[in-house]
């Protein structure tokens, strides 16, 4: 092989070689150095780039980068603002020192105004025309007072002062916590931002996260991670669940998966459900009109009644000072330091920020919330419905009795079963029958059971399923067969008398028991046992701490229901609800003006779910979402607790720190209306609330960690 004027041309040896070059003439041209072959393009699919894993992705400690040069402008203007406030009331001790009172003052409040200016305002902040006016409006107030030669100039000038430095501090206690949370939402952001092995035409190709739509195809590998919600379209993998989660899960066709989870083992073939910024971990977190900490209703209430109520406190102040016959600067004065006192940016700030931080502890857990509406009404839900099976109980059960009743069941061909082992076989067979194609939790028991022991299952035909009851059949003697509890046996006008005593020692037990009816008679029952699933028991101690009531609702029998209750320390038990029942039953629950949550799976607890004014929905992140208010990338039934006591708390939290931080504001408002108190008061009285405020959430968030 050759390279000729830049093709390729074979030989098939030197001689056909040294021939073809003497007939073009270049009889030289085999003594030339062998040139490099020009480059050849390699596809994309051919050599995939490496996906990130998000664990080896090193996140940054706050406080350890280096400052740029603008945050050190900043820092330069907040402390000469705040030295420049504090100044103002200390040359009080001088004697002839007003200009330079005011002065300073004036340089406070520039300095102020060009730290706000040049800091970027959050989504969540007040408007910078709220956090400026007070400061201004002293300010101007002092320069008039000073300018027509008022004898309360000075205090005044005191108050702007203080206003400028008092805001400067509370504006830097605010940064402290916002960058912390603006870290995390960073490293989120950061750990989704993984290429999508897009299936196009069956041939894959890497594109960005933006470029996917809802619907498209896409493809993970072992070790890669999953940059878009999707569903799982096919393959089995265990997966890590959700972006920082410590378990793994075996994830297969029809299952949800989010954004962020990694996939530990084989590949998965999925569709996805949303992208880009309608990401479940990315939509509450980074787009402003879906933020926790900006659209949550305490969250708006807050910021608005302080933005309108500030000027009508200073109004108030101004009305009070008019009415005690005072002077316009003074009336002009006491209306500046109420506004100064109420106008506290701290208050709505600060629970934004602790509204962000619990959005936070949420996701830590895999928990999503529909929108910031739904996080807030989650936090205010009275009753938590837990459903029994597959929610507290592990959907798992076992067969640990199988027993004939009443006299010896005859085989079809009237033989008698002699032995009880025999009877106990043919009990086992005709339920197995019955229930061969059932996927429920209790067929499946029972037929793993028939195939343990050797039982054939008995060749029924017309099999009916009642939902929620049991079954129906036509067994292979010809007699009707009735598979299920005592409500069936009541419809079917089957006495159960005979096993009434036994059932409920099985029941009290906390056993779920099936009745066998062959013709008009019981013939036999099969007790089955289910455990508890992990977390269950710390799941209701979490709302009952919270003060959600729990309340267990199941198609169990009383006693079961009870028993299991007991085991749970649940009081309120609503037993025997079939599941085309349960809507009406939690309707009931919230008649009585409560707000009612539900917890379950959106397969099997769909009614309940849908008629819940908070459905939250185990196993459900990733999907596309219907009804559910919460969804969780796991079916951990303690994370689900979670998903109610996360933001009740934080609604709790703030409604104490929103009194802190202005109860004393107001309390000052008081005294400088009634005149017993100076006007600078306002500003300490605020910047006290602050502090309070700060300490109180810092206090809970170290109580909360530890």
């Amino acid at each position: 092989m050759a390279i000729l004027e830049g093709r390729f041309e074979y030989f098939c040896g030197p001689e056909c070689k040294r021939s073809y070059l003497r007939a073009v003439g270049r009889t030289h041209d085999e003594d030339l150095a062998t040139a490099e072959p020009p480059p050849v393009a390699l596809a994309l699919e051919a050599a995939p780039a490496e996906v990130p894993d998000p664990v080896a992705i090193p996140i940054e400690p706050l406080g350890q980068q280096e400052p740029p040069p603008g945050d050190r402008a900043l820092a330069a203007l907040d402390v000469g603002g705040i030295s420049l406030g504090a100044l103002v009331p200390a040359f009080g001790l001088l004697n002839g020192a007003e200009l330079a009172r005011i002065g300073l003052a004036c340089a406070a409040c520039l300095a102020f105004a060009a730290r706000t200016w040049r800091t970027d305002r959050d989504a969540a902040d007040p408007h910078p025309l709220m956090t400026m006016l007070p400061a201004t409006l002293a300010t101007c107030l002092a320069l008039w007072a000073q300018g027509v030669s008022d004898a309360h100039a000075m205090a005044i000038a005191d108050l702007a002062g203080l206003t400028c430095a008092a805001s400067i501090v509370v504006e830097r206690l605010i940064a402290g916590v916002r960058d912390r949370v603006a870290a995390d939402r960073e490293r989120v952001a950061r750990h989704l931002d993984v290429p999508v092995r897009a299936v196009a035409e069956g041939e894959p190709r890497q594109v960005r996260v933006s470029e996917i739509r809802p619907g498209e195809p896409f493809m993970v590998l072992a070790g890669e991670v999953v940059g878009v919600d999707a569903i799982v379209s096919a393959g089995e993998a265990r997966v890590v669940p959700w972006l920082g989660a410590e378990i793994e899960l075996t994830r297969r066709e029809g299952d949800p998966i989010v954004a962020g989870a990694r996939v530990i083992s084989s590949r998965l073939l999925m569709t996805t459900t949303w992208s880009g910024r309608e990401r479940a971990w990315v939509k509450l977190l980074s787009t402003p009109r879906w933020r926790v900490d900006v659209a949550a209703p305490t969250v708006r209430t807050l910021r608005r009644a302080v933005a309108w109520g500030a000027p009508v406190a200073g109004a108030l102040a101004g009305v009070a000072a008019f009415a005690a016959n005072a002077s316009l600067v003074q009336v002009l004065g006491a209306l500046a330091a109420g506004v100064v006192a109420t106008a506290s940016t701290a208050a709505p700030s600060l629970v934004a920020l602790l509204y962000a931080r619990a959005h936070l502890r949420a996701l830590d857990l895999g928990i999503t919330y529909r929108d910031a509406q739904a996080f807030e009404r989650a936090g205010r839900a009275d009753i938590a419905v837990l459903s029994a099976r597959g929610t507290v109980l592990l959907g798992d059960p076992e067969i640990v009795a199988v027993e004939a009743v009443g006299s010896p069941v005859r085989a079809p061909d009237a033989e008698p079963l002699g032995s009880a082992d025999a009877q106990e076989a043919y009990v086992l067979g005709l339920a197995a029958g019955a229930e061969t194609g059932s996927t429920h939790p209790f067929a499946i028991a029972i037929l793993r059971a028939a195939r343990a022991g050797g039982v054939a299952p008995n060749h029924v035909r017309n099999t009916n399923t009642l939902p929620g009851l049991g079954v129906t059949a036509i067994a292979s003697s010809g007699e009707r067969l009735v598979v299920g509890g005592r409500a069936i046996m009541l419809s079917q006008k089957i006495g159960g008398a005979i096993a009434e005593a036994r059932v409920s020692k099985l029941e009290a037990q906390g056993r779920s028991v099936l009745l066998v009816a062959l013709g008009d008679r019981i013939v036999g029952l099969i007790a089955l046992q289910d455990g508890l699933r992990h977390g269950a028991r710390a799941a209701v101690q979490k709302l009952l701490d919270a003060g959600i009531e729990p309340v267990l609702l199941t198609g169990e029998s009383r006693d079961t229901c009870e028993t299991l209750g007991r085991a749970l320390d649940i009081d309120h038990v609503r037993p025997e609800v079939p599941p085309g029942d349960r809507r009406a039953e939690v309707l009931a629950l919230g008649e009585g003006g409560s707000l009612v949550s539900v917890v379950g799976h959106p397969t099997d607890d769909d009614q309940a779910l849908g008629a819940a004014d908070v459905a939250v929905a185990l196993g459900a992140a990733g999907a596309t979402p219907g009804e559910w208010a919460v969804a969780l990338a796991s079916d951990d039934v303690s994370h689900a607790a979670d998903a109610l006591v996360i933001p009740r708390r934080a609604h709790g939290q703030a409604m104490v720190a929103s009194a802190l931080a202005l109860v004393p504001g107001i309390f000052a408002l008081l005294a400088i209306a009634f005149g017993v108190a100076p006007l600078a008061l306002g500003p300490v009285a605020s910047l006290f609330g602050a502090l309070a405020a700060a300490l109180y959430l810092r206090a809970r968030a170290n109580l909360s960690a530890a």
